[in-house]
């Protein structure tokens, strides 16, 4: 038998002193009394738990029964938020003795049989039922095979009942919160429709860790199940959405527990999938679902916790609202899936959940309609949810996240330039309401802000830090550490410390946080592609970035922002005519002048400076070969070079430039032009050598000769340390 407390940490919280005074006279007075009478000793115990062996699998059930029976007396005269109640796991296996400890998998089949049982329950082994079925007056109830940590082959598991074993029903009574404004009642009411739908639709919440679509997280794993819409009125559909979102914002500051982002969980809005299937495709083993149904002044929200590992509905409850009182209620329901899962909230997380950004209900709806907006990421969309986060402002001046993300609708087109926002206006249109918008928040704490202010620092490092923004990677990752402290399930804070990583020099890191980002968010946007590539790009590994980039692009097909990086990897990866057919497909057509100018004007989202400034001018290498004209080859430009006219002998150096060691056949060429008349044309000649490389070598006298020279010296002695390097290195 193994035993333990359900909501100990809970308990000793609440008193310490008092909940292990209750343990040591329940261990006294309940726990060795029955193991005597059933022959039973205690072979380990371990603060709240207990490990217990009997030489009969019927007097073990018979102690695990009236252990519960007397324990549920007890707490009939006790505090209902106070009472010690056990879980009890039973199995018949072959034990190894240490001394007076028992080991082996049938204490360990216990133990995890112990972790499926309700509080105040007991779950069986099929060895279990074998022995004892006829000979306890109890029923034994299957719950199906059971996957559990540790052991091989999936367990079969059985409640054991009787008339007395306490109800579902019953125990919610007890937990009642002292806020509700409902009758017990109607709180009985409730679970036992939970509870009814639970038993009828097993096969709908029972899923399947190997049919897990990710690995389940070490931490409590969950998903919000958008709340359904039963009020029969699309009118509240904003306001249930926001629901939603709340929910899932408020879980993700919680340090204990995974959550999966918003932005994934409302793309199976509309889809009919049962939560088995939900928590599979999330990769979560612990689901929140729920309705919101309307009385004739009040909402009705029906909200369920669902463990999808073993079916087992954990936690439901009932709440009746009026409308600004909804607020409280979603709080609420954060503090109770916690408590439930027995994670411990400190003062800071525990603030920001009572503590709304608004209680107006229009202003949340206002914002609601922004975000749904916003969430698309695409240009048209960003601009359509401006007004929404207008409006959100002026009906409460104090919303801070709708100003954070007002503002963050305008620093977007700075950040992808391809982005044009408002027709006629000019990015520093842009960038001034960013700025005015900013203003109004700088002063606040949250995961959102930090964000805000690491990205600032990674792409505006000529703003005054005297606005409030500090600038550089270094500041850009301590920002992003205080986002991700304060909402750890942020995925934008972990992309985010990704980017500042990346563009700090540390790609393998800043690679793990991209990631984290989009296991946090599966149906994460195209952007975070972007960085995931840029990693990948940074760590030399061309070919992944390649691999990623266009699995993303298959994915979504209209991701403007990813095809120019794409169109550089491909070129530099020798595969220029899809790198060209990418070009066309960024632009849509453009005549050969526009796309040159767009060409040359790029600039990518990752800035990297220093040392590490080479992997910027490689992308931007990569994108002018992409550009290059199919027709034009390293034949043709050797030709070019030939001829008499200057700009034509420039602008083919220039080109052969961006083909590398491919070029090597025309060195002879370019040798001859080190002594053209135009210092524009030798400087682009001894450019083009260097980045031929150890190809160029016989051009070394040539440009050693050019050294001395004021205007195209320096060049040349770059390239000589170019050719020289890479001739070491082959």
């Amino acid at each position: 038998m193994a035993t333990d407390i359900a909501g100990y940490s809970r308990l000793v919280g609440l008193d310490e002193e008092g909940t292990v005074e209750q343990l040591r006279l329940i261990r006294k007075e309940v726990i060795e009394p029955t193991i005597d009478m059933h022959a039973g000793r205690i072979a380990n115990t371990a603060g709240d738990s207990f490990l217990i062996e009997f030489h009969s699998a019927v007097d073990a059930v018979r102690a695990a029964l009236a252990i519960q029976s007397e324990l549920s007396i007890r707490n009939e005269e006790v505090d209902p938020d106070r009472a010690i109640t056990f879980r009890i796991g039973l199995n018949v296996g072959d034990v190894i003795s240490n001394a007076s400890d028992i080991l082996g998998d049938g204490v360990n089949v216990a133990a995890r049989l112990e972790a499926l049982a309700d509080p105040g329950g007991i779950v069986a082994s099929q060895s279990i039922v074998e022995y004892a079925r006829n000979k306890v007056p109890c029923s034994f109830v299957p719950i199906g095979p059971q996957n559990v940590k540790n052991i091989a082959e999936p367990v079969e598991a059985f409640r054991v009942r009787t008339e007395s074993t306490p109800s579902l029903v019953a125990t919610k009574q007890m937990k009642l919160p002292r806020w509700m404004k409902l009758g017990a009642v109607l709180t009985a009411l409730t679970a036992i429709g939970f509870f009814s739908e639970y038993l009828w639709k097993k096969d709908q919440l029972l899923a399947s860790e190997a049919q897990m679509a990710y690995p389940l997280p070490d931490l409590p794993s969950i998903a919000v199940r958008p709340i359904s819409n039963l009020t029969g009125d699309a009118s509240n559909q904003m306001l249930i959405d926001g629901i939603s979102e709340d929910l899932i914002t408020d879980l993700s500051r919680i340090s204990g527990i995974f959550v999966i982002a918003g932005n994934t969980s409302f793309a199976y809005q509309d889809n009919d999938i049962d939560i088995a299937g939900f928590a599979e495709k999330l990769g979560v083993r612990y689901v929140v679902d729920g309705s919101v149904r309307r009385t004739e002044k009040d909402f009705r929200v029906n909200i369920r916790l669902t463990d999808t590992l073993n079916g087992r509905l954990i936690w439901a409850e009932r709440y009746d609202s009026e409308d600004n009182d909804i607020f409280d209620v979603q709080s609420s329901i954060v503090l109770a899936i916690a408590q439930e899962l027995e994670v411990p909230l400190n003062t800071q997380s525990r603030f920001a959940i009572e503590n709304f950004e608004t209680e107006m209900v229009e202003a949340r709806e206002a914002f609601q309609r922004g975000w749904e907006l916003y969430s698309q990421f695409n240009e048209r969309d960003n601009l359509a949810a401006i007004p929404h986060f207008e409006q959100a402002v002026a009906l409460d001046p104090n919303y801070g996240r709708a100003w954070a993300t007002l503002a963050l609708a305008h620093l977007r087109p700075h950040i992808f330039h391809h982005w044009r926002g408002f027709a006629n206006s000019d990015e520093k249109m842009h960038i001034g309401l960013f700025y005015k918008y900013f203003r109004e928040v700088t002063q606040q704490d949250t995961s959102l802000i930090h964000v805000i202010r690491a990205i600032v620092s990674l792409n505006l490092p000529d703003w005054d830090s005297a606005a409030g923004v500090s600038r550089g990677t270094d500041e850009a990752r301590q920002e992003a550490a205080k986002a991700i402290a304060l909402q750890p399930s942020d995925p934008e804070a972990h992309l985010t410390m990704g980017w500042a990583l990346i563009a700090g020099g540390e790609p393998e890191e800043g690679l793990a946080f991209v990631q984290a980002a989009m296991r946090l968010d599966p149906a994460y946007p195209s952007h975070y592609a972007l960085f995931e590539g840029a990693a990948h790009f940074a760590k030399n590994d061309v070919n992944s970035a390649e691999a990623a980039i266009l699995q993303e692009l298959d994915r979504n097909p209209q991701a403007i922002e990813l095809m120019p990086f794409a169109a550089s990897v491909l070129a530099l990866n020798g595969k220029r005519r899809a790198a060209r057919a990418m070009i066309d497909r960024w632009q849509k057509g453009e005549h050969e002048g526009a796309l040159q100018e767009v060409v040359r004007e790029y600039f990518f989202i990752v800035r990297w400076v220093g040392e590490h400034q080479y992997l910027n001018n490689r992308i931007n290498k990569g994108l002018r070969l992409a550009a290059l004209p199919p027709s034009t080859t390293v034949a043709s430009l050797k030709s070019d070079l030939s001829r008499r006219d200057a700009n034509e002998q420039r602008t083919a150096a220039q080109s052969l430039a961006l083909f590398g060691a491919e070029a090597a056949p025309a060195v002879p060429e370019l040798i001859l032009l080190l002594n053209s008349p135009s210092v524009f044309v030798r400087k682009e000649a001894a450019i083009a050598l260097g980045e031929i490389g150890g190809s160029a070598s016989s051009a070394l006298p040539a440009l050693e000769a050019m050294v001395d020279e004021s205007l195209s010296g320096n060049f040349a002695a770059r390239s000589i340390e170019q050719i020289r390097e890479q001739s070491e290195r082959q």
